[in-house]
């Protein structure tokens, strides 16, 4: 039988790889220079703008943007809300980009004066009495970063992260985070690194909205009343180790503050059905993700389909699309001139 080899890299593709290596790193260093020496307001101005930017110059984040907050916002929502809602996403995100790279330079004054104190800790010290370590779960949302920061001034915990490239950057910004008091579970690594810390009644943090379309992988939920897969880790920990699981989150105030918040913790119990186990628990945790969706949806960066098998009937602003005026602006979570 033959056996088809990979075939070797191309000197071009090696160059190219280089390339765009030395570019992030350059793009990266260049901005943290900024940083060092621009004020917030300036670096929230130049975020808006990249934010905008990016809304149209990259038509399927913006496609699958404007589906999946079609269907957060529901039926009833006036197409205008609907793209005003995707574009904030896009600008928020680039906010909080600008608010990652300055973490190094945050200090803990900076978080006293910026961050409220969470609405619903006494749900976090609920979990943490069972002392069977605890399970925080989050989506793509707000300032993960801060809120992991934050917590980490009062307990110890870690949080599963994806690796960056290139691999000089990932090492850079894994150092920012465990400066802050995060710990680092690499996803490579993170099935045994979860159910070790967990069994140790250490806390982990996991982000569980990230959509997984492959036939049987995650655990099949409703979400925002359509069915989709996610990821089902979280659900998987807690019925093996019995932790509790706790849903938070932080999100950015008008006032360019922050705010969070923990919704009381949910626990599960193994029977005799491991298959309908996790995905009764899934389901119970995309609906603690709802809640903070829904009150600060351009505050969700899901820039992929997160229903695949959803069409969307909403027209793209990019193809010549001039929405109808509508009823007045939505009330949003981004702060003026955003």
């Amino acid at each position: 039988m033959k056996v088809e080899l990979p075939a070797p890299p191309t000197w071009r593709g090696a160059f190219s790889g280089r390339l765009r290596r030395e570019a992030t790193l350059l793009a990266w260093h260049t901005w943290q220079r900024l940083d060092s020496v621009l004020p917030r307001s300036v670096r929230f101005l130049i975020a808006t703008l990249v934010g905008e930017l990016s809304f149209w110059v990259l038509p399927g984040k913006r496609a699958a943007t404007i589906s999946n907050m079609r269907r957060v916002l529901g039926p009833d929502a006036p197409v205008e809300q609907v793209l005003l809602m995707a574009k904030r996403s896009f600008r928020n995100y680039a906010k909080y980009l600008s608010e990652f790279t300055h973490l190094p330079r945050w200090t803990d004054a900076d978080m006293e004066r910026l961050v409220s104190p969470i609405a619903g800790w006494e749900h976090i010290e609920d979990a943490l009495a069972d002392r069977k370590g605890v399970i925080f779960v989050t989506p793509h949302f707000g300032n993960w970063d801060l809120a992991g920061w934050y917590f980490g001034r009062h307990h110890q915990f870690s949080a599963v992260a994806d690796p960056l490239e290139p691999p000089e950057l990932d090492v850079l910004v894994q150092g920012w985070r465990k400066a802050k008091y995060m710990d680092i579970i690499p996803l490579a690594n993170a099935a045994r690194g979860v159910l070790r810390a967990l069994r140790n009644g250490g806390q982990v943090a996991l982000v569980a909205d990230k959509p997984t379309h492959a036939q049987g992988e995650g655990a099949l939920v409703r979400f925002f009343g359509a069915w989709t897969r996610v990821p089902a880790g979280a659900a998987h920990f807690a019925l093996k180790t019995g932790s509790p699981v706790v849903a938070v989150g932080v999100w950015r105030t008008p006032s360019n503050t922050y705010a969070g918040f923990a919704r009381p913790p949910l626990r599960f119990t193994p029977s005799q059905h491991p298959k309908r186990d996790v995905d009764t628990a899934m389901q119970r945790i995309v609906e603690e993700l709802e809640v903070a969706i829904k009150a600060h949806p351009d505050q969700w960066y899901m820039f992929r389909q997160m229903w695949p098998l959803v069409p969307s009937s909403l027209p793209d602003p990019g193809a010549a699309f001039n929405p109808v005026p509508s009823a007045r602006p939505p009330v949003s979570s981004e702060a003026t001139g955003g």
